[in-house]
């Protein structure tokens, strides 16, 4: 029996939901391309389905109501309606948007001169259904998975499924996130496939956020309906053709499962599990979270960063404007042409200590089309944009979208090993202790010049076509026209910009003939009346770096962040034939 329930949300939710996240329109979904090369026709029997694994959601007829996304479904007056799927509780809900008039509208007016009125309705539904002890949500159409709150995914759902299931040498589109606080997003496709270690993915410095190929599994439907591989796309959901009859619905999803907790990652893939999503009744959370939230009354937090999510990153070319709504800020909402970490900080000043992350899980960040805010793309939590990395005991935690991740054994072991490697490597010369007296770099570096005969070239900027700015070649030039970088860091962004500034400044003066120059000319300028040559390239960089809390140099000492920083300018460098050194300063 159909039956029209009202859209108001239940008032039982699960205990174990740490932070109650009031979500609104999401921006529409970016649909990746790789099925129509591979299936230019459904499958019989099937149908291609976005799949939501749902977390702290119980598998009953009320638990599957509270997974509704409420607000939306209400705005839109769509209709919730409770259903079984071969004896398993589902609900439907479905519906439409109309739009009275297209946005381009005003566009072919005024290019034309002739008036033009269009609107249009987008459609879509979501089936939230339970099979034995897990929620699913299944999207169809535009607006189908807006439907749905999405704050309960499980993040690691769809590529759990996938690096188990997909060849690795046929991964046809891979999406990484590099790891940090930059927020870079790569995304890389190969239509005919190729294998996974042919995209170039550093192992330790990346998190793999979409993997997307074939499997053959004669457990699904698709495959013994066609006797071939499917294409699979896993991300935070899984894109997958299923069986559209009931029974075989519940048999594909109970199959996915069957995959995700029984079988191993193919060794080429394993990597990419290395960085896995923390549960969310971990004890840990708690601990870490109040740290974050005292974090977040620091002007500067060393160990905290801005990134784009996941979501936004396919419209992020749209957006022209920003509007941040902070609960308990008593400030209100901030319309901003960019939005930065300080924005951010600014909003949550005036939040009470303890609630300073349950306001960024609770508050929005709404982009826009356009700069005055009159095109709303879509909303997501502010916590969405966050990204930290915080200890807790022997674990690293990453935050990244939202929820935490754990780093690997095998990605600490690697990466600790290649650190230590180069912090125990012998020193090319030693440079003087930073004392007391020396109250900035710039005092230092006139020092470390003075006492070990170096030639002195802080903040003097090489200006070329490329860098109208300037850039720094280094802060020292060492005897054998070693480039020598010296920071005092209290965090590991500092560190962070001083590794990257290694690699900008071998970048110009290998390639770009006009640094090569303005250096030759700097240094002639200089009192030792030392000459280089114009055919100067650059062959040893030495990062000299002094710890702020005055401990040695070790890779105990070295921020996380900045150890992985290191580790990849240390390989880019090398990649140009360039050796690195990295020295520390002690401080007294």
């Amino acid at each position: 029996m159909d039956v029209r329930r009202a859209s108001q949300p239940t008032t039982t939710r699960p205990t174990n939901r740490r932070v109650v996240r009031k979500d609104v329109t999401r921006p529409p979904y970016d649909a990746p391309t790789l099925f129509d090369l591979d299936l230019p026709e459904r499958p019989e029997g099937t149908y291609l389905t976005s799949v939501y694994q749902l977390e702290r959601v119980a598998p009953t007829v009320e638990g599957l109501h509270d997974a509704v996304n409420h607000r939306y479904v209400r705005q839109h007056d769509f209709l919730v309606e409770d259903r079984r799927v071969a004896g398993a509780p589902a609900l439907l809900v479905h519906g439409t948007v109309p739009r009275s008039r297209a946005d381009w509208c005003d566009v072919l007016a005024s290019v034309t001169g002739e008036a033009i009125d269009l609107g249009f309705s987008s459609g879509g539904a979501a089936l939230l259904v339970a099979v034995d002890d897990h929620v699913y949500a299944l999207a169809y159409g535009t607006v189908g998975r807006h439907m749905v709150d999405l704050d309960l995914a499980n993040s690691g759902f769809g590529i759990g499924f996938a690096v188990r299931s997909l060849a690795p040498d046929e991964i046809k589109q891979v999406r990484r996130r590099v790891f940090g606080t930059t927020g870079r997003v790569d995304r890389n496709m190969v239509p005919g496939g190729q294998h996974i270690r042919m995209y170039g993915i550093d192992k330790w410095g990346e998190i793999v956020g979409q993997v997307c190929g074939r499997t053959f599994n004669r457990n699904l439907t698709v495959c013994r309906s066609t006797g071939k591989a499917t294409p699979v796309e896993g991300s935070d959901t899984l894109r997958i053709h299923l069986g559209v009859e009931p029974s075989s619905l519940l048999a594909d999803l109970r199959e996915v499962d069957r995959v995700c907790k029984q079988e191993a990652p193919f060794a080429d893939s394993e990597f990419i599990t290395q960085i896995r999503p923390v549960p969310a009744r971990d004890p840990r959370l708690s601990t870490v979270e109040e740290e974050l939230d005292r974090l977040l009354r620091l002007p500067d937090p060393v160990e905290v960063g801005l990134a784009v999510p996941g979501r936004v990153f396919g419209e992020i070319e749209r957006i022209q404007s920003y509007k941040l709504r902070v609960p308990k800020s008593g400030l209100a909402p901030a319309r901003l042409p960019e939005l930065t970490l300080a924005d951010v900080l600014t909003q949550t000043e005036g939040v009470p200590d303890g609630e300073r992350w349950a306001s960024l899980c609770n508050g929005r960040v709404t982009v826009y089309a356009d700069a005055a805010g009159d095109e709303e793309i879509g909303s997501t939590a502010v916590s969405r944009w966050v990204t930290a990395q915080l200890a807790h005991g022997e674990s690293q935690l990453l935050l990244h979208e939202g929820g935490w991740y754990e780093i690997g054994d095998q990605h600490r072991t690697f990466l600790r090993d290649e650190i230590e490697q180069i912090l125990t490597g012998p020193a090319s010369f030693a440079l003087p202790a930073w004392t007391a007296d020396l109250t900035d770099e710039e005092a230092y570096n006139i020092r470390a010049a003075e006492v070990r005969g170096l030639t002195l070239l802080d903040r003097k900027l090489l200006r070329t076509d490329q860098h109208h700015r300037g850039i720094e070649a280094c802060d020292l030039l060492g005897p054998d026209n070693e480039l020598i970088h010296v920071k005092r860091a209290k965090g590991s962004s500092a560190l962070s910009h001083l590794f990257a500034q290694g690699e900008v400044s071998v970048d110009a003066l290998r390639y770009e003939a006009d640094a090569r120059t303005a250096l030759v000319e700097m240094v002639k300028r200089q009192r030792s009346g030392r000459v280089i040559d114009l055919n100067f390239q650059p062959r040893k960089v030495i990062y000299a770096i002094a710890l702020g809390s005055g401990k040695p140099l070790t890779v105990d000492s070295l921020f996380t962040f900045a150890q992985v920083a290191l580790y990849r300018a240390m390989k880019s460098l090398r990649n140009e034939g360039v050796e690195v050194e990295v020295i520390g300063i002690p401080s007294t």
